[in-house]
């Protein structure tokens, strides 16, 4: 409680004992008892907002309620900010009361007793006051902690957003947008280039590697004959573009492209590049539009999940 019993009893015959002698108070639309019931209300709801926020779990989830319970803490703010300047009001008028001289004659006793129950009231608005302070910076940092749960929240949702896209293969300048509303300002160059038009899908990768792979091989093939690579039966593997489809082991061209197809395969497109780039020069030029598009992805993606972590590690 803001008053203790017996203070609120001091406090209510000062009042009325300079509202009777003074009339300097005047009529006011709120009473001290009045005051202090409201500052306990707001007391109560700033804890049970404050409890609200201590839960970040539900965050995420719910971005409506967050805003929504950001709205009731500005507004709670600004009851206190309020309260604050009527005790305020209450405690220049004390000093007002105080400062003109005392009537009632030779009544030493009445003006004695009065003067201590004005002291007792100031000390008790002071007290007031320094509460109601308390409970502003309390609010303030509920406030702060909402509006922060609130942007991660909305980073996490745009990440999620942009994520699927990337998946998808479609444009994600939406998301990325929404990422650097939310305050995520070391957004990937990467990302930055390909949002406009998305890259491609996996399954269109998967699809086209077979033909990029036969024409690499046949660049190789033409370039630098295989070791063995003589007779009618290698005319013929050159002819119709005969290739390995299971991973093998080997450096020649058909056994890279054979282990970089399995990797795209399963969806490793790091690994696949990686057999790629060991590829002659020639080779990785027949199937540079191909490369181009899964150079793309895998740079989207690996951004992507770093930004990702990044966003969850803060």
């Amino acid at each position: 409680m803001f008053f203790p019993m017996l203070l609120g009893g001091a406090i209510a015959a000062g009042l009325g004992f300079a509202a009777s002698e003074y009339d300097v108070l005047g009529t006011r639309a709120q009473s001290a008892a009045e005051l202090q019931s409201a500052m306990e209300a707001q007391q109560a709801r700033i804890a049970e907002l404050e409890a609200r926020v201590a839960a970040p779990a539900t965050l995420p989830e719910s971005l409506p309620q967050v805003d929504a319970l950001r709205e009731e803490l500005t507004a709670s703010r600004e009851t206190l900010s309020a309260l604050q300047s009527q005790l305020a009001e209450i405690d220049a008028r004390l000093t007002t009361v105080e400062k003109q001289p005392a009537t009632g004659g030779n009544n030493q006793v009445a003006v004695a007793a009065f003067e201590r129950e004005m002291e007792a009231l100031r000390a008790s608005v002071a007290e007031q006051r320094s509460e109601i302070e308390s409970l502003l910076e309390n609010a303030q940092t509920a406030e702060e902690a909402t509006a922060a749960a609130a942007e991660a929240a909305r980073a996490q949702t745009a990440m999620t957003q942009m994520n699927a896209a990337i998946s998808a293969g479609r444009p994600f300048e939406a998301p990325l947008a929404e990422l650097q509303q939310a305050g995520v300002d070391d957004i990937p160059e990467t990302l930055r280039e390909s949002a406009a038009g998305g890259v491609v899908t996996l399954a269109n990768l998967q699809a086209r590697y077979p033909d990029a792979a036969r024409q690499a091989l046949a660049t190789a093939r033409a370039a630098v004959p295989e070791e063995g690579e003589g007779g009618f039966g290698s005319f013929l593997k050159r002819q119709l573009g005969a290739r390995s489809v299971a991973p093998r082991e080997g450096t020649d061209a058909d056994a890279v492209l054979s282990r970089a197809e399995a990797a795209v395969r399963d969806g490793r497109l790091t690994d696949a590049l990686a057999e790629i780039d060991t590829l002659p020069a020639p080779a990785q030029d027949a199937m540079a539009e191909w490369l181009a598009d899964a150079r793309a992805r895998q740079a989207a993606e690996t951004a992507a999940n770093e930004l990702s972590q990044r966003l969850t590690a803060n």
